[in-house]
């Protein structure tokens, strides 16, 4: 449902913003929305890595059938700094998308296209981990 929303608000956005007598002001904070968001959902994320409780560790525990071992545990709180990366690369496109006139880009990578840059980078941890950590861990070479 969430994913739905999220897919959802730029579009009302957009259509609003077209055929509804809003102002500019209104305009220019339901646009920043997402950018907010996301700029808040870094530094959170960022955080928790310097409080060493992060975030991601959090919910792996949560998510995990298993018990997740005490270097799987170090590996993802490493790797939490390659989500604040990624997260960041996302703040600096909606920054751009956001003080760009075109409204279709703003409307594409707000509702899907930040979703391509977070399956990107979940598809390269996840070959790091399998191709790089699990073998380090394991003793292959």
């Amino acid at each position: 449902m969430r994913i739905f929303l999220s897919i959802l608000y730029p579009l009302i956005i957009f259509f609003g913003l077209k055929y509804f007598n809003t102002s500019l002001n209104d305009a220019i904070v339901l646009k920043a929305f997402p950018l907010i968001l996301s700029s808040v959902i870094t530094f959170l994320i960022y955080l928790s890595y310097l409080k060493k409780k992060s975030m991601i560790v959090y919910f792996a525990q949560k998510f995990s059938k298993k018990e997740i071992s005490k270097e799987e545990k170090e590996y993802i709180h490493n790797s939490t700094l390659f989500w604040v990366g990624v997260s960041l690369i996302n703040v600096i496109i909606h920054t751009i998308i956001f003080f760009d006139n075109n409204d279709n880009s703003w409307l594409f990578y707000s509702s899907i296209g930040w979703y391509f840059l977070f399956i990107f980078a979940g598809i390269f941890q996840f070959l790091h981990r399998k191709f790089v950590f699990l073998k380090r861990i394991n003793g292959e070479s």
